[in-house]
């Protein structure tokens, strides 16, 4: 047998040579030697009653030896070279186990069966670690019990759990992990051995409460990685066993695999609720663009979900906005901070400023200011006061940035304790100051693109109103073209009623002097012919002002069904005189099928009448100018048509696209507007309708207005059953 076999192993063996001399031991058959030397001397067998080992080295020896009640050992002859000679052979020397012993291995067997039951019983770390302190509690007595568990970096507590006497746990989560120096994590981490320590060991610790005097110290290895440690404190100085070590290291070595587990379970459930939180603050923020609604949602979602003693964003769009708008959340019991304060500290924008200044184009300019104790701030924020004041024990700045431009920054304090910011922690609140980013950015775009909007709907207001005076100020200009020849047709009838009232007087002073009754009745004749004059007269100028009225009025808001022909004729009237004058003849050529439009009537006038006269503009100095005027139903489409021909000089080909844009003219200065046709393609696109041309220079011109009408009035016009219209 390998001699260094037996030295490395931890059962109590010896191996003997032929004389009785311990050639090789484990350390616990060492320990166990002056024991068995004594119970030998005790057997007084040969030479005045001492027994030597040799003697017990015999062949005819008994293999077991029961020494004593409490000592056995069994002996076993070894012979490796195969030579059966006595003093060749050696012995392999094995101590039994007593009662003793059989019950601590039974316990311990039994506690690790205990153990792996309580661990194994739930993923929740609260339920493991208060079911493993009572399993604890009944084989290795304590005071008070905790576990930790380190960040992954190993550069902080992520978890600390404390179980007293009475089986009260306290579990420290993120929100309130110490951070700073930790004699007993830091040996832990260091040498990653398992210890019994006492009161001087735990002196500065806060794992323990200073009545505990001694205490177990095991770490919790998985896979190679410390994750942690176990300690159990006893208030008696040397309360504890190298055996119950042993045990409390064997527990560590089950409870590490399922804190990894848990830890993994954690994560993941962690990781939903951070993605829960996210959507949450998504959606808050989605349900309204603006600023102050966005803001305050946010900060009330973060506040109550990361469980931090106050939560606040400060933001200022512009660069040097003081003061800069904030919104707060804090913990019921927490004093708030005004943001006149808050502004006074100016620890957010002075932290980002001086980094800019350091390194203007460094890439670490927007890193998040994380301070895990506050009494490590940098000398030059100056905010100590205001830390002491507000209780302030640990800090986290995260910049909110709009293009790469700083508009706002995301503070959280903890208050209650020290708190280790994590890497989780980081991520998420970066994730978070960016999503708030985009939102704002957002947010802003909305509120530049409604300023722009009202200031569109402002314009387009404007615009309509100079349209409606524009249109007014057309037709305004256009009767003014028109007031000789509406003159001229307004005093002749007046003429002809003027010299009938003088044959009138004539007829009444005859009648008045008497005469006789056939006389009398000649002149009543004659009388009722000059009435019936002078009411034909006064007939032809109502017609005339109506014609007016309805040509200059400015009511648009009212559809009336009219009959185009009646307002073609309207329009006839009051260019007559200028066709007249120039010599230029009219062709009415109206489908005596038209229906009834409905439209605006005013503008449809409106339409017509520049139409006509740009038609005899174009006709100038023509000998036989010649104006056709034609009217249309077509069924297909459901539409009324107005034409109007001239024979005048036409259009240019390189015009005809132009010809309907606002300010676009051939008529010269101070002739045309370039408004008249611009305004005729409006008003029809507001009907629906459309206005097509056709020209050939010196080839005279044809615009083609096409209007819908409705099938219920073109049926009725046409007297066509509805069951046979398409």
């Amino acid at each position: 047998m390998d001699s260094s076999l037996i030295e490395n192993c931890q059962a109590p063996l010896a191996l003997l040579d032929a004389a009785g001399a311990i050639c090789a031991a484990s350390a616990s058959a060492r320990q166990r030697w002056a024991a068995l030397a004594d119970a030998l001397a005790a057997c007084a067998r040969r030479d005045g009653g001492r027994l030597q080992v040799a003697d017990a080295l015999h062949p005819d020896w008994p293999t077991h030896v029961r020494l004593s009640p409490e000592l056995a050992v069994r002996l076993t002859p070894l012979n490796p070279s195969g030579d059966r000679a006595q003093d060749s052979r050696r012995w392999l020397l094995e101590w039994e186990r007593d009662d003793a012993e059989s019950a601590q291995a039974a316990s311990a067997l039994r506690l690790l069966r205990d153990v792996g039951r309580a661990v194994n019983s739930s993923l929740v770390l609260e339920d493991i670690f208060e079911a493993l302190g009572d399993v604890l509690r009944d084989d290795i007595p304590h005071e008070e019990a905790c576990i930790v568990i380190l960040e992954p970096s190993g550069n902080g507590v992520k978890m600390l759990i404390r179980l007293n006497r009475e089986g009260t746990l306290e579990i420290s989560g993120e929100k309130n992990a110490f951070a700073g120096y930790d004699p007993v994590t830091d040996r832990v981490a260091r040498t990653a051995q398992p210890a019994i320590l006492t009161r001087d060991a735990l002196a500065s610790s806060r794992l323990f409460s200073e009545k505990i005097a001694s205490a177990l110290v095991t770490p919790l290895v998985n896979k190679g990685v410390l994750i942690g440690l176990m300690a159990l404190g006893g208030d008696a100085p040397s309360q504890f066993t190298p055996l119950q070590l042993k045990s409390l290291s064997d527990v560590a070595e089950q409870v590490a695999v399922v804190v990894e587990n848990a830890n993994l379970y954690w994560q993941s459930q962690t990781q939903a609720s951070r993605e829960l939180l996210i959507n949450q603050l998504t959606r808050a923020i989605r349900q309204s663009l603006e600023i102050d609604a966005i803001l305050s949602a946010a900060v009330q979602e973060l506040g109550r979900v990361l469980g931090v003693s106050r939560c606040f964003i400060q933001y200022g769009p512009e660069e040097g906005d003081t003061p800069a708008r904030s919104y707060s959340y804090e913990l019921p019991g927490v004093e708030p901070v005004g943001a006149d304060e808050l502004s006074a500290a100016a620890l957010e924008q002075t932290v980002f400023e001086e980094r800019l200044k350091r390194s203007p184009a460094s890439q670490d300019t927007w890193n998040p200011f994380i301070l895990n104790d506050v009494r490590d701030c940098p000398p030059f924020l100056t905010c100590q006061a205001f830390f002491a004041r507000r209780h302030v024990q640990s800090l986290a700045v995260f910049p909110i940035l709009i293009r790469d431009r700083l508009v706002g920054t995301l503070t959280m304090h903890q208050c209650d304790a020290f708190r280790v910011w994590t890497m989780a922690d980081i991520e998420l609140l970066k994730a978070i100051a960016e999503h708030l980013g985009v939102a704002l950015h957002q947010a802003q775009l909305f509120g530049e693109l409604a300023q722009r909007t009202n200031a569109l709907e402002q314009t387009l207001a404007e615009l309509q109103q100079a349209q409606i005076h524009l249109v007014q100020s057309e037709k305004m200009a256009m009767l003014g073209q028109f007031v000789a020849g509406i003159a001229h047709e307004v005093n002749t009838p007046l003429g002809a009623i003027a010299a009938n009232e003088d044959t009138l007087r004539s007829c009444l002073e005859k009648l008045r002097g008497g005469m006789d009754s056939q006389d009398a009745e000649k002149w009543l004749a004659s009388m009722e012919t000059l009435l019936g004059i002078n009411r034909h007269a006064c007939q032809r100028i109502g017609e005339i002002v109506r014609n007016l009225r309805n040509f200059a009025r400015l009511d648009e808001s009212e559809l009336k069904s009219v009959d185009l022909r009646e307002n073609i004729d309207s329009a006839l009237l009051l260019v007559q005189n200028m066709l007249t004058q120039r010599g230029i003849r009219l062709d009415k050529r109206y489908h005596d099928g038209l229906p009834l439009v409905e439209c605006f009537p005013g503008l449809l006038n409106q339409v017509v009448m520049n139409m006509l006269v740009n038609a005899i503009h174009a006709l100038e100095d023509r000998p036989d100018a010649a104006i056709i005027i034609e009217t249309e139903a077509q069924d297909d489409d459901a539409m009324a048509v107005i034409r109007i021909q001239d024979n005048g000089k036409g259009i240019a080909a390189a015009h005809l696209s132009r010809i309907f844009d606002p300010g676009f003219t051939t008529k010269g200065v101070g002739v045309g507007t370039g408004l008249g046709l611009a305004l005729c393609y409006k008003i029809i696109e507001k009907h629906g309708g459309r206005i097509e041309v056709r020209s050939e220079e010196g080839a005279g011109a044809c615009f083609e207005v096409r209007i819908p009408v409705s099938q219920a009035l073109a049926r009725l016009a046409r007297n066509v059953p509805a069951e046979k219209c398409g």
